[in-house]
């Protein structure tokens, strides 16, 4: 089954550098992305949802600026990928989403993400 992109941008009032931690640690995940989030010892993100475990691999991280999970097992070939972005014209920060997976409910997606981006902005505020 082909994958599908959705690709979202999200204004945040706060610095990447405080961003950065809830895009890139379990601890910071956990605290709006997902319900829970382990690394194991092979050094896979392990994302709970509904008791259910989905792992991913960290591929790639630069501070204060972006995060990319490729998942492994049933969902290989998904990918999340979180960057920010800062605006040179008003010194804005953005998180830009990318998210590619098999669900292709453009309208889902986007009711899924504004709702998580919702409670990160509550805890970041902003």
């Amino acid at each position: 089954m082909p994958k599908h992109k959705y690709t979202q941008e999200f204004p945040f009032k706060t610095s990447p550098k405080v961003l950065f931690n809830y895009i890139s640690t379990p601890g910071g995940l956990q605290q709006w992305f997902s319900d829970k989030v382990v690394v194991d010892s092979n050094h896979l993100y392990n994302f709970y949802w509904d008791e259910e475990k989905h792992s991913a691999e960290l591929t790639s991280s630069r501070l204060n600026k972006s995060t990319r999970f490729d998942f492994t097992g049933e969902d290989e070939g998904n990918f999340l990928e979180f960057k920010l972005i800062t605006s040179e014209i008003d010194n804005s920060t953005y998180l830009k989403i990318t998210d590619c997976s098999d669900n292709d409910d453009e309208e889902d997606l986007e009711y899924l993400w504004k709702g998580l981006i919702a409670d990160l902005k509550e805890i970041v505020g902003g």
